[in-house]
């Protein structure tokens, strides 16, 4: 008698966040697996989890009297995703000792891209976060995943602190 198809176990590991070490105008902690990899525009950036095939797209981008649009644009990238997702929902987080104002995305469902989110100083700073999980988007199998990207995008929102670009590493 064939067996069903099964799916590979995902073990979550447990360590101390670290500060983000790239060459951004912002830092935040994340958890150690992740590893930054830069791409050509200054600012933008994957963290890469390769314990589950995973990473964060990071776009950074300069307010320039166009906050408006950088949210709406935000706004609309994570309802792409709503096609195909059972529902979804947002997260607001303020920190005005830090100034740093967002929105988190839950994504629910079979959806491409599970979380996302965007944080802003209102003033010069504004970056946007996406997860992609490189595996077939099966909510069930990836629940324990999109929980440990839950946790580490409410890290980086808590975490998160902007820097003039004389003070990038």
């Amino acid at each position: 008698m064939p067996k069903p198809k099964g799916y590979p176990r995902i073990d979550l590991p447990n360590a101390e966040a670290v500060s983000l070490k790239a060459p951004v105008p912002f830092t935040l902690r994340h958890h150690p697996n992740g590893q930054w990899e830069a791409k050509k525009q200054a600012g933008w950036g994957d963290l890469v989890y390769p314990f589950c095939q995973s990473r964060v797209q990071f776009t950074y981008l300069p307010v320039r009297g166009n906050l408006s649009r950088l949210i709406d644009d935000a706004h609309e990238l994570a309802l792409k995703h709503s096609v195909v997702a059972d529902g979804m929902s947002q997260m607001v987080y303020l920190n005005d000792s830090l100034k740093v104002y967002g929105v988190l995305f839950r994504i629910g469902g079979n959806a491409a891209s599970g979380l996302q989110f965007y944080a802003t100083d209102s003033v010069s700073h504004f970056v946007r976060g996406a997860l992609y999980v490189y595996a077939h988007p099966n909510a069930d199998s990836l629940s324990p995943v999109h929980a440990f990207f839950e946790d580490e995008f409410k890290r980086y929102l808590e975490t998160i602190e902007w820097r003039e670009a004389s003070s990038r590493p």
